[in-house]
This record gives structure tokens, C-alpha cells and sequence, in this order.
């Protein structure tokens, strides 16, 4: 399945009898990069007045985006200490986990899909990017202009920041290599697989260089449905 998926197909599908396969990928960088907000020990301001532009955009309450980020800085911390205190939070492997930060469930489930939690910190794909993931990145961007920069992208590639500044028209929008891109080096492959009432599902984060492909988390789980009735 694995190696079905990372061939470059967006989405497999395949039936046969009682077996049914599915898969897809996801471009991670499509998202803004939790770890962002932490870098050399720091709060990264850039980062955080980024996410907290995708905050108010989704009515969510800034406060917790403060507390997440001083949360992981101390996580972050600990961990590299190698030591344990009981009054720091566990660092964090996956998005679900951001609640051991401080961020509430209803505000994760708001922001699930803008957000990814990798292991160092990475620009945004203008190439693959939602409209409001955009205009949080883009300081001087109003929305309208992340969506025409969106439309502009969709009938033709970005291969430069030049590309990107021309899409929006807004002259004032800057971009640098370390918050912007228009490519990617971190997927996210799902796949299911389902044999009569077994179900088999598996997610990898795999990251991407060239032609090298390493897997960085794999998780998988199986569920069981009844047996329909005779």
C-alpha cells in the first residue's frame, strides 16, 4: 500500500471481491508547522503573529495560542535535557496532542485542518496552501488576496516567489525561504484496507528529498464491523 501510494498517485482505489483499498496523500506543508512557534529555545514572533492572524480569522481565543506556545518552548526545553518535571507537558508527537499544551479540544477541532505538528519547523507551500492558511502566513495580506493568489495558483504553478507576488497584486506582501515555499518535503500518506469486516488503517509522515523517502511516524489500527444478518 505503501509503496502504491508514494508512487506520486494523489489517490488509489481498488475493488476486488470483498477486498476494497483506498488511500490519499497530503501535502503537510500545506499547513502551518505548530514547531514553528519554538525555535533556538525562543518564541519565534514571526511564527507567532502568524498563528495568531489564523486565530482571529477563526474567532478562536488568543490566549490559548500564548499558553500553547510557552507550553511547547518548555516542552521543547525539557526534552532536550533529556529530563523529566512534573510541572512541564509532555512534548507533543502529533496534532491530537496539542491539548496537553493548553489548546481546548473545540479550538483544535476548529483548526485541525490549517495546522501539522512536525519535527522542525518548515515554510508554507503557496503551491498547495488554503486561502486562509495563506493570508495568516502573508502579513500584509488582506483574505481577498490570498484567494485570488489561490485562483491565480490553481490555473498555473508557482515556481517563484516573483510568480507569487504577481498572483495576489497586493505589492506590498513579502516572502522569505524560511516562511514561504511553492514546494514541499512532508507528506502525510493515509491508507485503508478492508477484507470482509476486518478494516486495516494506516497513517505515515514521510519525508521527502529528491528521491529519497524516509518514514518518520507510522501509526496503524484495525476495526472490526459485524458480520451483516443472514
Amino acid at each position: 500500500l505503501l509503496e502504491a501510494l508514494a508512487s506520486g498517485d494523489a489517490s488509489v482505489y481498488n475493488t476486488i471481491g470483498d477486498y476494497f483499498l483506498s488511500g490519499q496523500i497530503v501535502d503537510l506543508q500545506s499547513r502551518m508547522n505548530v514547531t514553528n512557534l519554538v525555535q533556538d529555545g525562543k518564541i519565534h514572533e514571526p511564527s507567532l503573529r502568524a498563528f495568531s492572524r489564523l486565530f482571529e480569522l477563526l474567532n478562536l481565543p488568543e490566549r490559548e495560542l500564548l499558553i500553547m506556545a510557552e507550553n511547547l518552548r518548555l516542552a521543547q526545553d525539557t526534552s532536550a535535557q533529556g529530563r523529566v518535571n512534573p510541572g512541564t507537558p509532555l512534548l507533543p508527537t502529533n496534532v491530537e496532542q496539542l491539548v496537553w499544551l493548553g489548546l481546548s479540544p473545540q479550538s483544535l477541532a476548529a483548526i485541525r485542518s490549517s495546522i501539522t505538528l512536525l519535527p522542525l519547523p518548515t515554510p508554507v507551500n503557496l503551491n498547495t496552501a488554503s486561502a486562509e492558511v495563506i493570508y495568516a502566513s502573508v502579513e500584509a495580506y488582506k483574505l481577498v488576496d490570498a484567494y485570488r493568489l489561490v485562483r491565480s495558483r490553481n490555473a498555473a504553478h508557482l515556481t517563484s516567489f516573483g510568480d507569487a507576488a504577481k498572483a495576489s497584486g497586493n505589492a506590498a506582501a513579502q516572502f522569505n525561504d524560511s516562511q514561504h515555499s511553492v514546494s514541499s518535503r512532508f507528506f502525510e500518506i493515509r491508507g485503508s484496507l478492508r477484507l470482509e469486516q476486518t478494516t486495516v488503517q494506516e497513517r505515515f509522515v514521510v519525508q521527502r528529498d529528491g528521491l529519497d523517502v524516509k518514514v518518520l511516524s507510522r501509526q496503524r489500527g484495525v476495526s472490526q464491523t459485524a458480520a451483516p444478518l443472514q
